[in-house]
C-alpha cells in the first residue's frame, strides 16, 4: 500500500482549506493503491487553520504565525497518522512538500518569510524512522522508479501531475 498526504489526493486539509490535487494520486486512491492521511487534522487542528512552522527541532517546537504553541497537536496527529501507515503496511509514501508535518526534503526555516531550508516535518521524520521511504509530489518519476511501476502506473501521471 502507498501512503499519500490527503490534500494530495484531493481533501480540502491544507492550512488554507484548499488541497494541492495530484491527478494520478488520486486515480491510485480511487483503484484502491492509496491510504491518506492529514496528520495535521488528525491531531485536532481545524481547516482552514493559521500557518504554522518548526521554530525549533530540539527540543520540538511547532508554532503558528500568531505564536500559538501547535506541537502537542503536530506530535498527536503524526502518531495517528503512522498507526494508520503501519496497520496498511505502508513500505513507500508521498507527503506535501514543505508542510511541518509532511515536509521532506526541505521545510520552512520558521521565521514565516517562506525561507526554504533542510529539514524534515515531523510525520515525514517519523515515517522515515518507521523504514517506509517519503518522496514529495515534486518526485513522482523518483517513485515510481522506487517501485517499480513506471509503465503501470506512469500513464496516471502523463498528462497532468499537478492540478
Amino acid at each position: 500500500m502507498i501512503g499519500v498526504s490527503a490534500c494530495l489526493i484531493g481533501e480540502n486539509c491544507t492550512y488554507s482549506g484548499k488541497n494541492n490535487l495530484v491527478l494520478g494520486l488520486k486515480r491510485l486512491y480511487e483503484l484502491g493503491e492509496v491510504v491518506c492521511v492529514c496528520p495535521e487534522v488528525m491531531g485536532g487542528l481545524s481547516t482552514p487553520r493559521n500557518p504554522a512552522e518548526i521554530q525549533s527541532v530540539e527540543p520540538l517546537l511547532i508554532t503558528t504565525n500568531q505564536q500559538v504553541d501547535v506541537t502537542k497537536e503536530y506530535l498527536e496527529g503524526a502518531k495517528k497518522a503512522m498507526s494508520i501507515f503501519l496497520a496498511h503496511d505502508v513500505k513507500v509514501a508521498i507527503l506535501k512538500f514543505r508542510s511541518p508535518s509532511c515536509g521532506c526534503d526541505g521545510i520552512y526555516d520558521g521565521t514565516f518569510s517562506h525561507t526554504l531550508i533542510d529539514g524534515q516535518g515531523v510525520f515525514a521524520k517519523m515515517c522515515e524512522e518507521h523504514g517506509i521511504k517519503v518522496f514529495h509530489e515534486k518526485q513522482i518519476e523518483e517513485f515510481l522508479k522506487y517501485i517499480g511501476k513506471e509503465d503501470e502506473y506512469g500513464t496516471y501521471f502523463k498528462d497532468s501531475t499537478s492540478i
